[in-house]
This record gives C-alpha cells, structure tokens and sequence, in this order.
C-alpha cells in the first residue's frame, strides 16, 4: 500500500521533485551540512527520522530542502510525512538507495532527511515578560551540553538562550539531536561580544546570576526577583572576567562528594528549574508531584 502512496504523490509533485545523483552540487552541499561543515550564519541543519520530522512540522520551521529515497518509505506515517514535505520544502531531491545510504547515518533508514533553518530573531523587537529568564552560555564546546540545555530551557519554561564566546556551532547535528526538538522552539541569540550581552541585560534590567563552582551562597539563598538571567561558562575555561566585573550575584550547587562540580548541562538543569519553578509557581514549597 505504502509503494503505490509514495508513486502517486511522485506523480503530483513531478514538476517540483529532482532527480540527483551523488556527484550533483546538491548533494555536495547538503553533505557539508550533514558533516557540519557548512557556514552557520545560514543557520541551517540536517535532520533524519520520522520523530524528528515531526517535530520540524510542529515549531513550524523553514523547510529549504527535502531529500527522498522511495524505496526506504516503508510505512504509513512515513508517506503521510513525504508528503507533507513535499509540500512545504523549497527544494525537493529524489536519490537512489546507494546515494541514500551514502548520506544517512541510520542501519533502518526511513527513506528522508531535511535541511531546514533555525529561525533568526530581532531581540530588540521582543517585550520580556516581567519576570523573565533567559539562559546565557558562556564558552561552552561541548555540542550535546548545549543541546541538553536547550531542551531544559524547553521543560522549565526559559524564555530565550543567548550565546557568547562562541565555540560551537549551533547548527551542529549533535547539538540538535541531544536538543531533542528544543532548538526549533528556544529563541536562540548569538552575541560577537560579551560586552555585547551584558550591556544587553543591564539595558533590559536583568538580575545576572553566575554558576560558578567556587561561589559562597547557594542556588537555593536567591528568590530570583524581576528578570534573571542564569550565566554558564565552559568546564574548561569557566566564565568570562567580565562577568565578575558587573557586581553579579554568584551562586553555586552545594557537592557533597568527591567531586568539586557538576557536568554543566546537569547543572543548567538543577538552576534553571529552581528559578523558573519560584517565578512560575510562588516557590518549590507549592510544587507538587
């Protein structure tokens, strides 16, 4: 049944579909992406998999380019999707199982990827709530550290994620797999500067709160009053000096092992759903199970 679906929607949509083969300039160019080789300033990314496909429908993401191999739509749900994608793409690519395999990184294809585009924002368009939270990353490498975040940013109610000192790419497939869908939805802003980003936040009146494994009062001695903004730098080299420079408030997660810190995607979590639980619902002590 799932054979003659995928021929007829070929059918309706022969005069957007092209056929390539794995030596096309397409198909160099969606490997880059695929390799995380392409410039990020585009912002875009590759995803593979019908969970994942989902999602891209659901946050309503640009879709740039769609790739197919008939052969690997095997079910239902896996038509249905084509042919959604079929629709909305601005591209469409029909490959062969050898150039198809060449390019997925799965044993059990579903037979399609997509290139899509992180959306862009304009933040000096965007009117914070009064008791905002924005997540700020200062440095971070690690691709599945920051996607882990973005998805706690997701789950606890963060507001938006900015990104200074840059050393990964936000487009990178780990990032976005481990993100779990959150970085089609998080606004995510990328600052030059540090400068840039702390000029930012006094000019919007944010409270700055730095994670650092050396400060003296708990995550638990703040009641993150007005607008917050949580910075988090990287294991390696820590936060930048400017932070220290702004009289921030320095918070830490008490460790009672050991161990002298928390991997920072587990401590994102730990902070950030402590602040937003006591701004989104009067305190941990009216949380219930």
């Amino acid at each position: 049944m799932s054979s003659l679906c995928i021929n007829t929607l070929i059918q309706k949509y022969k005069h957007k579909i092209k056929n390539v083969g794995i030596l096309s300039d397409d198909i160099s160019q969606i490997k880059l992406i695929l390799r995380d080789s392409y410039p990020d300033e585009e912002r875009l990314f590759a995803v593979e998999g019908i969970w994942a496909h989902q999602k891209l429908l659901d946050a309503k993401i640009e879709i740039k380019a769609f790739l197919f191999c008939p052969e690997y739509v095997y079910s239902d749900e896996a038509v249905a999707l084509v042919g959604s994608f079929l629709d909305k793409a601005e591209k469409v690519y029909m490959v062969s199982q050898r150039v198809f395999q060449n390019l997925s990184e799965r044993d059990k294809p579903d037979g399609f990827l997509t290139i899509g585009k992180l959306p862009t924002y304009d933040i000096d368009q965007w009117n914070f709530r009064d008791d905002a939270v924005i997540a700020v990353l200062d440095g971070l490498e690690t691709p599945g550290n920051i996607g882990t975040i973005l998805r706690t940013c997701d789950g606890s109610g963060v507001d938006a994620v900015f990104i200074c000192n840059k050393r990964s790419r936000i487009t990178n497939s780990k990032l976005i797999k481990s993100s779990m869908g959150a970085a089609f939805v998080i606004p995510i802003v990328e600052f030059k500067h540090v400068d840039d980003c702390i000029n930012w936040l006094a000019a919007h009146s944010f409270n700055i709160y730095l994670a650092d494994s050396n400060g003296d009062k708990s995550y638990k001695g703040y009641e993150y009053k007005g607008r917050s903004a949580l910075v988090l730098g990287s294991e390696r080299y820590g936060l930048s000096e400017q932070w220290y420079g702004i009289n921030p408030n320095v918070l830490s997660i008490p460790m009672f092992g050991i161990c002298d810190s928390l991997n920072v995607g587990t401590a994102a979590s730990i902070i950030l759903y402590e602040m937003c639980l006591r701004k989104r619902m009067g305190g941990c002590d009216k949380v219930t199970s």
